[in-house]
């Protein structure tokens, strides 16, 4: 398709949604140009919105705010938003329904991937949604990929597609978007990939750091030529959902072209993203970033636990929400001249893979996928100590059923597609990581060899 009827097509299905995108992108590619003091008085009009809407429209913010003598008229600036207390997920599952706004149009309940291994239900709208896909759009466009341009998601899908997702996939083919999975990477579907992306040829990879990795190396040891993408039109990698770090370099030498960062959470929305210059904005123009000590939950002027405040979200407001990932926030200007706030990502969300007997690579999300048909499972992690065993470990609540752990068994297999022996453990919780996330899948063997540029693993 070519690039102008893509984004012609994704235009008219934005109108028929109820999304005025475009209107959004347009607002955003001005702002960003803004004076700072421009920008932060927009900040305090939509904050003070924010909170006037939640007091009128939620019983849950409403009692909040009584409780801690937070007048909706007096909140405008950030150091009155600090008076709010810090929401954590616990209490946004708890208090779901009572922090919704029920009189907008068109508020529907999703969820979230859960690459932390807690995915939640939150409530969102057209208007929200519309935000944060023109936030992505002038992400992109500093990078220099507009919408429209043909995009690779290489993104954790699950395999098994139903009629729904096929029809998904026709839609996103029409607007020039190409989903592949990372959930299995496997000397069989490498060298696929990369056909089927130079065919198309592809301008932007988007998707998990881990995955370009694994895709890069297991393309070197198997001689399949990365640098045919280029060729066919690949300008920019931009990466997501985990920490990049020296993973950029990697897959930059590997692809040959410049790697972006993108930083966002499913219900906080497009928090950051990396411009031509390398610097990482953050998306002021929709929300407010505050840094906190995560044990003592005091504010930090350095390095600390990221505090979200979404402005434009008003059918379930997220005030001061603890995302439990580690940033550092920045005002120093960028040379591309935007006044918006810099952020630098210090910790966040790894996924791991484990690696069955017969080769094939299977992401963490994939297990994600697998646990959501499980009904009582509030946690999981898979061990992995050797090829051919993973141990399962599985926090439950009273709606496990008694034939769960066989249940776990059965599909964690299915989706292994091997007969490796799967180990199920209940337990009373599951610790997370130093960094406060929960990491799906922890797997000594994934990590031995990617450090040995062993692909397929000799068993």
């Amino acid at each position: 398709m070519l690039p102008i009827v893509a984004r012609t097509i994704f235009r008219i299905q934005e109108r028929l949604l109820g999304r005025g995108t475009f209107a959004i992108v347009r607002q955003l590619e001005e702002s960003q140009w803004w004076p700072r003091e421009r920008l932060d008085a927009l900040r305090a009009s939509r904050l003070a919105e924010l909170v006037s809407s939640a007091y009128e429209h939620t019983p849950y913010w409403r009692e909040v705010m009584d409780r801690h003598g937070i007048a909706a008229g007096q909140v405008r600036s950030l150091a009155d938003l600090r008076r709010f207390p810090l929401l954590d997920k616990a209490t946004l599952r708890s208090r779901r329904d009572e922090m919704t706004r029920r009189d907008l149009r068109r508020v529907q309940l999703v969820r979230t991937s859960g690459s932390t291994n807690e995915a939640l239900q939150f409530h969102t709208s057209s208007i929200r949604e519309a935000h944060i896909n023109a936030a992505r759009i002038r992400g992109h466009r500093w990078i220099g990929v507009n919408k429209g341009d043909k995009e690779v998601y290489f993104w954790g899908a699950p395999v098994e597609l139903n009629a729904q997702d096929r029809l998904k996939r026709l839609r996103d083919r029409m607007v020039n978007d190409m989903l592949t999975s990372a959930l299995i990477i496997s000397p069989q579907t490498a060298p696929e990939y990369v056909a089927r992306w130079a065919g198309w040829r592809v301008k932007c990879l988007f998707g998990f750091p881990s995955c370009m990795v694994l895709l890069a190396q297991m393309a070197a040891s198997l001689g399949v030529d990365l640098s045919v993408l280029k060729r066919r039109g690949l300008k920019a990698v931009c990466a997501t959902a985990e920490v990049l770090g020296a993973n950029r370099g990697i897959i930059a030498d590997a692809f040959g072209v410049p790697v972006y960062d993108s930083f966002g959470l499913r219900e906080a929305g497009l928090i950051g993203h990396e411009c031509e210059h390398g610097t990482m904005h953050a998306t002021d123009e929709q929300l407010i970033l505050e840094t906190i000590d995560p044990v003592t939950g005091n504010s930090t002027e350095g390095e600390g636990e990221l505090v979200v405040t979404n402005l434009v979200g008003l059918a379930m407001p997220l005030i001061r929400y603890r995302t439990g990932d580690a940033v550092t926030l920045s005002a120093t200007p960028c040379p591309c001249g935007r006044s918006l706030g810099g952020l630098t990502i210090s910790g966040g969300r790894m996924l791991d893979f484990v690696v069955t007997s017969q080769g094939r690579w299977v992401g963490g999300v994939a297990f994600i996928y697998t646990m959501r048909a499980i009904r009582g499972v509030v946690k999981f992690q898979v061990h992995q100590e050797r090829i051919g065993q993973l141990r399962v470990l599985l926090a439950v609540d009273k709606e496990f059923s008694a034939d769960g752990v066989e249940q776990v068994r059965n599909v964690v297999a299915k989706r292994l597609g091997c007969d490796d022996e799967i180990l199920v453990e209940l337990v009373d919780d599951i610790q997370p990581a130093p960094s406060g996330k929960y990491r799906p899948v922890v797997s000594k063997v994934a990590w031995q060899l990617r450090a040995g540029d062993a692909f397929p693993p000799k068993v």
